[in-house]
Order: C-alpha cells, then sequence, then structure tokens
C-alpha cells in the first residue's frame, strides 16, 4: 500500500508500507529515512480539509483504517510533526484535572496522588468522574448552548436541569467505544462556535461538537 505523509511546510512524501503499519511504525520509518532523532514527541495527525478538524493518531492505530474512514472526495491529509504533550497525561496526570471538576467514589480516598489517579483511570473497577460546562451543538442545531457536563467511564452527559447528577436529569451524550476525539482548528468559521478552543466527537458519518 502506499499513503502520502505531509511535512509542516506541506511538503509531502509517499511511502510503500504494509496494509498492517501502525501510525507509531510510519513515524519510526520517517524518522529513519529523515535522520531526525528520536525524541518520542514525533506524531502522526490526521487533519479533515472539509471539517476542519484534526487529531493525532495514537501509536497502536493501523493506518489504513484510519483512512478507510476517509470520504473521497474530501482532500484529507496525514501530517508527521512533533507533539511534546505526546505522552503528557501519563507524565502528570493531575494536572489535567483541577480539584473543583473531579470527584471520586465515596469509597476512595479523597487524596489521592500522582500515580494514584492514573491507577484509577486505568482501572476497570474505579473510574473519577469529571465534570463541568461546556458549550455544545449537535448535528442539525444551530445554537449553542452551555450545559453542565459529567464524563463517565459509560459515556457523556449533561444534565437538563443546572448541575443536576440526579439520573433523571442526565441527558446521554457520547459514547467512547466506537468514536473518535478532534480538536476543531477552525470551529469559530465554520461551526459558529463560541470560543477558538474546541473538540469533536466522530462517530463514523455523525457529528456531534462540543466547546
Amino acid at each position: 500500500m502506499v499513503i502520502k505523509v505531509y511535512s509542516e511546510d506541506d511538503t509531502s512524501r509517499a511511502l510503500e508500507v504494509p496494509s498492517d503499519i501502525t501510525a507509531r511504525d510510519v513515524c519510526q520509518l520517517l524518522i529513519l529515512k529523515n535522520h531526525y532523532i528520536d525524541d518520542h514527541s514525533w506524531t502522526l495527525f490526521e487533519q479533515l480539509t472539509h471539517t476542519g478538524l484534526g487529531r493525532a493518531i495514537e501509536d497502536h492505530e493501523l493506518v489504513m483504517e484510519v483512512q478507510s474512514n476517509w470520504v473521497m472526495e474530501e482532500e484529507n491529509k496525514l501530517y508527521f510533526r512533533k507533539n511534546y504533550a505526546k505522552y503528557e497525561f501519563f507524565k502528570n496526570p493531575l494536572s489535567f484535572f483541577p480539584d473543583h471538576m473531579i470527584s471520586f467514589p465515596s469509597e476512595t480516598d479523597a487524596a489521592v496522588n500522582h500515580s494514584g489517579i492514573l491507577q484509577m483511570f486505568l482501572s476497570s473497577s474505579t473510574y473519577p468522574e469529571i465534570h463541568g460546562y461546556l458549550h455544545a451543538k449537535e448535528q442539525g442545531k444551530k445554537s449553542w448552548k452551555k450545559l453542565y457536563f459529567l464524563l463517565r467511564r459509560s459515556g457523556l452527559y449533561f444534565s437538563t436541569k443546572g448541575t443536576s447528577k440526579e439520573p433523571r436529569h442526565l441527558q446521554f451524550f457520547c459514547e467512547f467505544s466506537n468514536s473518535d476525539m478532534y480538536m476543531s482548528l477552525t470551529g469559530k468559521k465554520i461551526f459558529g462556535a463560541p470560543t477558538n478552543y474546541g473538540f469533536c466527537f466522530k462517530v463514523q458519518a455523525y457529528y456531534s461538537d462540543t466547546y
């Protein structure tokens, strides 16, 4: 199989690769071909030109599977560039979750240390709840609403009544087993977003936007 990978200056390079190659393997191949220093920050990015969305492809993902989800008419691209925050979550997980945005299970000691919170996220039995306000717009809707969201292992929810966490007030928004999260690169221009910073959950041809 042949793939085309772009650099920061928009020059491209065609690579002949096996059909089961991973994003990490593509990075390693380009590091060797370009005689770069491997500082573990080189990353393969996917950019969806038509919708202005982009994301860092995870090391284990198969590049051919990523491309198979592309629409033929769109000029989507793969970029090879550095991402210095690539493994930051594993190095410093506490910096991602301010105290006022995280709740621990009642049986868990509230004083969770650096390694403890990471183990909790990777555990199958316990999982902290992340909560806070976001602007959101569903597919087909024009207006944005500021809603109170809750991130749980089962998915992302928003409250239909203020900050209530009662089950009857929680509305399901998105699950993650068959979706990828993209950063919005031109959210204000394309989606009329209220801020420059946003993300989008993409499930096949369905989009839900959140800022």
